[in-house]
């Protein structure tokens, strides 16, 4: 029982503090090793403490502020706060060397700069800007908001897992490489958890357009990134992440907008 409660307490702590800027240290216990790969299972349990606290502030924000846009940009916000902006910064990444690089080598070399170039510049701009207009035409329905989020946090999330399984990593090096070990039991359970949430918050049909679209974006970005760079790296599954989840935002208005 020892032993499983500090394995326990490890992946909670991997997982929060990974994904999040939320104050976790407590968790931390320097007599136990953690494994992100044994750690997904918690994947879906963080994404659901993630999207509760970010539709509980679109929530909250909706009956305080007049402007449905500076809602939604105070909710992005919030957003890259609790994140720390981790997979927007793989996505602008991945745009700047899938744009500038020339060959899978330079392409890599410019994932790995920490300076900001004019490709992902533009590509944050335009995705974070559907999340905005997406977020702006949802604060009429704000009683939805949060289903929406949470559903959003936990898809995109583990949308992250597919490429491990259907591609291979771009380099030996990095923490996307160490994902090819994962534990399988991890991976089971966080997947029919997040299939459980997702049908209990949306309607069946809402909730496998959801499911097939987070998988249909995540195997077009997979199959891009195979053509630029022959794999995945980190920055590519936060790429994913950020994409799947905008495409999420931006089907639930078309959704509600029709029915």
């Amino acid at each position: 029982m020892s032993l499983i409660y500090r394995k326990i307490h490890a992946d909670l702590y991997c997982g929060l503090s990974f994904f999040s800027r939320l104050p976790v240290q407590w968790l931390y216990r320097s007599d136990f090793p953690f494994s992100f790969g044994r750690a997904i299972w918690t994947w879906p349990l963080v994404s659901l403490i993630l999207g509760s606290m970010n539709g509980i502030f679109f929530f909250t924000t909706s009956y305080y502020f007049p402007s449905s846009w500076i809602i939604a940009f105070l909710t992005i916000g919030f957003q890259l706060l609790l994140t720390g902006g981790l997979h927007e910064d793989g996505l602008a990444d991945m745009a700047d060397g899938f744009g500038g690089g020339k060959d899978k080598k330079h392409k890599l070399s410019i994932m790995r700069d920490s300076r900001l170039g004019t490709y992902g510049v533009l590509t944050l701009l335009i995705i974070l800007g559907l999340q905005a207009s997406s977020l702006a035409f949802l604060v009429q329905y704000s009683y939805k908001a949060i289903p929406i989020l949470i559903i959003t946090a936990i898809l995109s999330r583990m949308s992250i897992l597919l490429p491990i399984y259907i591609s291979q990593p771009a380099r030996d090096d990095g923490l996307a490489s160490t994902l090819k070990n994962t534990a399988l039991p991890s991976t089971i359970i966080a997947t029919l958890v997040t299939l459980i949430v997702t049908f209990l918050l949306a309607p069946p049909i809402c909730a496998i357009a959801y499911i097939l679209l987070a998988i249909i974006i995540t195997i077009g970005i997979s199959l891009l990134s195979y053509r630029h760079i022959q794999g995945y790296t980190g920055d590519i599954l936060g790429a994913i992440q950020v994409f799947v989840a905008t495409g999420i935002l931006v089907f639930s208005t078309i959704f509600i907008a029709l029915f």
